[in-house]
């Protein structure tokens, strides 16, 4: 029957001298076919799928289920568009189309995070500190507070709550410590602090602290090459700005870091950003590193700008869950530009090494080998904001997960030009272990190295919706005796439920152990050297134009 319907419509577009026949589909979609340039129309054994061959190679496969015509005109409202050979390019305007998230200020006390909004905090004292190069000194103090002073190097020693600390001042060689049994906050105004020997900034109490960037002041901190031992010998001093407890940022100046023997902001508990521009203009290990949590988020008036040089990780979150879900980061690391990590022989279920992208802009760059735009342990999410990257070292991925990665929304861009790394590690675009679902977002990866892989997903990747590209570019890497095969998509399995795939590949654009099905949705496949696909793809609905070499 459907065989006759078909004959019935090719008499039909030679009764009109018709050259273009449309197949029309059900979901509001249609196809044009040149029948000049068509080299055959077949259907498979059992008259489910209707096949278009052009003769430069291409085929056009459809569900005959799917199909509410094919006639010399078109009454549906939408082309399908192929594209074998995408160019991929990085958006200018990405960063000024994010998307942001809007904090929630949570008051309630018995809330954990009510803590972290100095919206919450009413300081009751505020005691100036002044740097010079001559000294520095203290407003009064209270009973509850005294200070130590060794030229221009103060300890702070508190017992006080709701005490606020605004430091100022230009010093090249002095320092700041606090001790405190108390939360506190403080206030950097025009501060200039560096201390040859060890932080400019040292915070040796558990509490939180709120780091009050205040509005139109700029402070530049600055730590040594070579940290001297501390008095006490337990005590940390991991970097230029360091904290013991929380550290939480806010306020609408400018904080200017850089780190010649350490991190540049560290704390052994977790760092929220909720506004200011802070910029770690150098770092000799991590720009920012966290024991516990990272967090970016935005005030209902501001939102924070971050810029990393670090030699070491961008930010290594090293305990905990990372969350961005406003801003603007600017990336440029040795290592991974974010990771989080979490290693332990006996590992603690409350420690949930988990990132979520949530909102904000994030430009990426990294250069060592194995050093990825993301690394996670656990599970990535993805639900809105934009990422561009470009990871150059051999064996580096643009994401790296080692749980489950699921995207609903958001953009990500990303070149990965490295080849295979000395462990014979490839480098890619997403590297999941685990399952991949994507119902959503716009994601467009191309990988230009030897043996490259555009997705490599070791469990089932899902696609529900969403724009996807994913180039494969580079040869396959025939120097160690297990080939790398540069493909543009290999998983366990593959299922398309909706949304549109581009996949072109040197070799495989899509290769899965457990095979290929086409529910709906577009899957545009080319390969250069091989078939576009290695295994026949189940298909029940959508539309799948490949290509394979000729």
């Amino acid at each position: 029957m459907r065989k006759t319907i078909f004959t019935a419509c090719l008499l039909i577009a030679t009764a009109t001298q018709a050259q273009i026949l449309y197949v029309n589909n059900t979901d509001g979609t249609f196809q044009s076919i040149d029948t000049k340039l068509n080299d055959e129309v077949t259907f498979d054994a059992e008259q489910q799928l209707i096949r278009f061959t052009m003769n430069d190679g291409t085929s056009s496969q459809f569900a005959t289920s799917g199909i509410k015509n094919i006639s010399p005109v078109s009454d549906n409202s939408r082309e399908l568009i192929y594209d074998l050979n995408p160019k991929i390019t990085f958006d200018a305007s990405d960063a000024d189309s994010y998307n942001e998230v809007v904090e929630t200020i949570i008051t309630d006390e018995l809330d954990d995070e009510s803590g972290d909004f100095v919206e919450n905090y009413k300081p009751e004292r505020t005691i100036t500190i002044t740097f010079s190069e001559t000294g520095v000194k203290t407003g009064s103090l209270p009973s509850d507070i005294t200070a130590t002073i060794e030229g221009s190097h103060i300890v702070i020693n508190s017992e006080r709550s709701k005490v606020a600390y605004r430091v100022t001042g230009k010093c090249s060689n002095g320092s700041l410590k606090i001790y405190s049994t108390k939360k506190f906050q403080i206030m950097a105004q025009n501060l200039s602090l560096t201390n040859p020997t060890g932080p400019a900034i040292n915070i040796q109490s558990g509490k939180t602290v709120y780091f009050t960037l205040l509005d139109g002041t700029t402070s530049t901190l600055c730590d040594g090459e070579t940290y001297k031992a501390p008095v006490i010998a337990e005590e940390d001093q991991k970097g230029t700005l360091f904290s013991e407890g929380q550290l939480i940022f806010n306020g609408g100046g400018t904080l200017n870091v850089t780190s010649l023997g350490g991190h540049g902001i560290c704390s052994d508990d977790y760092i929220r950003v909720r506004s200011g521009n802070i910029s770690i203009l150098k770092a000799a290990k991590d720009g920012f590193r966290t024991k516990e949590k990272f967090i970016v988020g935005r005030t209902a008036s501001a939102s924070p700008t971050i810029t990393i040089n670090a030699s070491g990780n961008g930010i290594d979150c090293n305990e905990g869950t990372l969350i961005i879900e406003a801003g603007k980061l600017d990336i440029k690391s040795g290592g991974e530009a974010i990771k989080v990590e979490y290693e332990e022989i006996v590992p603690n279920p409350a420690v949930i090494p988990d990132a979520y992208i949530k909102g904000g802009y994030i430009k990426i760059a990294t250069t060592d080998e194995k050093s990825s735009a993301i690394k996670v342990t656990g599970n990535y999410t993805q639900s809105g904001g934009i990422i561009q990257a470009t990871v150059g070292g051999n064996g580096s991925k643009i994401i790296n997960c080692d749980g489950n990665a699921a995207f609903s929304g958001g953009k990500v861009t990303g070149f990965a030009t490295g080849t295979v790394a000395a462990d014979t590690t490839s480098a890619g675009g997403i590297k999941c272990n685990g399952n991949l679902d994507i119902t959503g977002g716009t994601i467009a990866l191309e990988c230009n190295g030897k043996g490259s892989k555009g997705i490599n997903c070791d469990g089932n990747f899902t696609v529900t919706d969403g724009d996807l590209t994913f180039i494969a570019a580079g040869d396959n890497y025939t120097d160690i005796a297990d080939d790398k095969k540069s493909r543009a998509i290999t998983a366990n399995s593959i299922t398309v439920n909706g949304g549109r795939i581009v996949a072109n590949a040197h070799d495989n654009a899509m290769t899965a152990i457990g095979g290929i099905t086409l529910n709906g949705g577009i899957i545009n496949a080319y390969s250069n050297t091989s078939d576009a696909l290695n295994l026949e793809a189940v298909q029940t609905g959508g539309w799948l134009l490949t290509k394979d070499a000729e």
